[in-house]
């Protein structure tokens, strides 16, 4: 039976005091300013900041982390292989979506996103503090599972089987403005109601897949401009229970940028 991906305040609540649960803050902070994470947080939660945590600065540009890295910075804030994993951010979004990818990249099997992030968890009035949590660092191994991820490289080699879908989740402008041949369009942020955060209701978001042709039975491939809203995506895939979900972390930053790679 698959893990639920989405879990509720009401589950949350239930299970801070889990000890095999790490609650982890997705949202954007910065240690200078009265933002974020350091304002205030769920109880017992520990920051993970992409801008920080996941990138470092490189010749061109930012650059994804070495997994090892990645790794030791989950490990330091005591977070093992077993550990089931609860991510927030504002909302149910691209932040939360690209953790979320990443700990499936790095073969993490209990990984779950609370629906409606933090917007949900205040609105519920559920306890909220400053404190800082005391974890004892542990031992992460990262266990890559490529499956999780596409390269242009593999969009050229299989995007012209049947069995395949490229899915572009940016906006219907940018894509009409030019995307990756054979691609089809659906905006990651139709699978937001935005009133509540949340995602929005199984059924809908079912016919929305399905009406662009990217079903359960099809190989995805979801890109964007950068793989941050195409992550997003990949969550709402399988916390439908899509089987084969792949995100094009380069996207289209690679793909047209610094590939120079056709496009229609």
């Amino acid at each position: 039976m698959q893990t639920p991906v989405l879990v509720s305040v009401e589950w949350l609540k239930e299970n801070l005091s889990n000890p095999n649960v790490r609650v982890v803050d997705a949202r954007v902070s910065d240690p200078r300013l009265p933002m974020g994470y350091r304002m205030s947080h769920v109880p017992g939660a520990v920051p993970f900041d992409l801008n920080r945590d996941l990138y470092e600065m490189a010749p061109g540009g930012p650059r994804m982390r070495a997994a090892d890295a990645i790794a030791n910075i989950l490990g330091a804030r005591g977070i093992a292989n077993d550990t089931t994993i609860v991510l927030y951010d504002e909302g149910t979004g691209p932040l939360a979506g690209t953790v979320f990818w990443l700990l499936k990249y790095l073969g993490h099997a209990d990984v779950r996103v609370l629906n409606g992030g933090w917007h949900a968890w205040t609105n519920a009035q559920a306890p909220t503090t400053k404190e800082i949590p005391q974890t004892a660092p542990t031992v992460y191994r990262a266990r890559v599972d490529e499956t999780q991820h596409s390269t242009a490289e593999w969009i050229q080699e299989n995007s012209a089987r049947p069995d395949v879908v490229l899915l572009d989740t940016r906006m219907d402008s940018e894509y009409y403005m030019g995307h990756i041949p054979g691609a089809v369009n659906l905006s990651f942020d139709e699978a937001i109601d935005f009133a509540s955060q949340r995602l929005k209701d199984r059924e809908t978001l079912c016919a929305q897949f399905e009406n662009v042709g990217a079903t359960p039975d099809k190989e995805i491939v979801v890109y964007c401009g950068s793989g941050s809203r195409s992550a997003h995506t990949f969550m709402v895939l399988k916390a439908l229970g899509y089987p084969r979900v792949r995100n094009y972390k380069g996207s289209m930053m690679d793909w047209a940028h610094q590939r120079g790679l056709p496009l229609e």
